[in-house]
């Protein structure tokens, strides 16, 4: 971007009648320079364009500048592995493990402290603090289940994360409880809400038989430096899993994957204003002035059987509805059913393009909106 800007700006002065020596010797220096390597995409088909090299990028988040996505690297459940954090730059899609930097824990508890780099990361989201700063908050499952949390700073080429801090999750219930977190939505005065997917203490059979049944294994908490871990009223469900706030921060959007419902819930009250249902309910976006919520349009037993854990990609079908923040009904729905790309676990819009992340892949894909 930076050569053909200044490729314009040489052709600019040009017509200008700017004929100097001097301008033509920039000219000249210009045209010498090699163009930014653009990675190629890895498959193409009527629908999407994939990119590969990636591992489980479960959750995509612009930067501030629109100019670039971060992505998580899911490690799996119920046993999770080490995986990275990428940047993706997205006028070339080049892309790696995003820079990580460790600093003092001033954003978290400060019971909970950090000496490696090793993450195993899940849902993510990015939120400008009332301070102006650029905060990151990631659900983690290693070494132990915290929400980590980074301020994003820009190194001028690209950005990198700074960390902050971090919270473990609470071990209740004398010790036979421990909530396995999901996905994370940050407010501006750096508290968040978390969803817990389930017990980490239950049995992994008996999560798959709690799922085929529907029943309620978790709930969202919200933490605060003030207050710690509360269980949010109305919050319970069947595998609570993908969260997003609204602007106002008075409002929950809530994803529950095995029964498929995204629910609009009133922090004040505690009360479920709106429910849409499809599909197995994962990652939410707000962007657009819209809630972008991706679904899987699977039975569990289709996904278990149909996506083992050593397949490199899982191309189960998924959709995404584009939903009203005022009562959750449909402006538009995208059915998705490709050997290119499959299992969409978030819906990230970006102009004319919706970006797609998988918790179970190699790649990340576009879909360009103006098919």
């Amino acid at each position: 971007m930076r050569g053909t800007l200044l490729a314009a700006m040489a052709s600019v002065g040009v017509l200008w009648g700017c004929g100097s020596d001097s301008d033509a010797q920039v000219a000249q220096e210009v045209s010498q320079r090699p163009a930014l390597a653009v990675t190629e995409p890895c498959a193409a088909d009527g629908t999407f364009t994939a990119w590969c090299g990636f591992k489980n990028p479960e959750d995509l988040a612009p930067t501030p500048d629109n100019k670039f996505l971060l992505a998580t690297g899911f490690g799996g459940i119920p046993e999770s592995t080490l995986n990275e954090m990428s940047m993706i730059e997205l006028s070339t899609m080049q892309h790696g493990a995003v820079d990580v930097v460790l600093a003092e824990n001033a954003w978290g508890d400060a019971s909970c402290q950090r000496s490696t780099l090793d993450f195993s990361t899940h849902g993510l989201d990015i939120k400008q603090r009332i301070d102006g700063r650029y905060m990151v908050a990631v659900t983690n499952h290693l070494p132990d289940e915290t929400v980590e949390l980074f301020e994003l700073v820009s190194t001028g080429a690209s950005w990198q994360l700074v960390w902050r801090g971090c919270v473990k999750s609470p071990v209740i219930e004398s010790g036979a409880r421990l909530p396995m977190f999901n996905d994370v939505a940050l407010t501006s005065d750096g508290a968040f809400y978390v969803t817990e997917m389930y017990n980490r203490m239950m049995p992994f059979n008996e999560l798959i038989a709690a799922g085929v049944a529907g029943e309620n294994t978790g709930v969202v908490w919200s933490w605060s430096a003030d207050d710690g871990f509360q269980v949010v009223a109305g919050s319970q469900g069947s595998f609570p899993n993908g969260i997003v706030m609204n602007p106002a921060e008075d409002t929950l959007f809530v994803n529950y994957w095995f029964s498929g419902e995204t629910t609009k819930l009133d922090l004040a009250s505690g009360e479920v204003l709106a429910t849409h249902q499809g599909g197995r309910a994962d990652n939410l976006t707000f962007a657009e002035g819209s809630v972008w919520a991706a679904k899987h349009d699977m039975t569990i037993m289709e996904y278990v059987d149909g996506c083992p854990a050593d397949a490199t990609n899982c191309f189960l079908p998924f959709s995404v509805h584009e939903l009203d923040p005022d009562d959750l009904s449909e402006k538009n729905a995208w059915r998705f059913d490709s050997a290119v790309f499959g299992f969409g676990t978030v819906a990230t819009p970006l102009k004319e393009s919706i970006w797609f992340g998988s918790a179970h892949g190699d790649r990340v894909a576009r879909y360009d909106r103006r098919r």
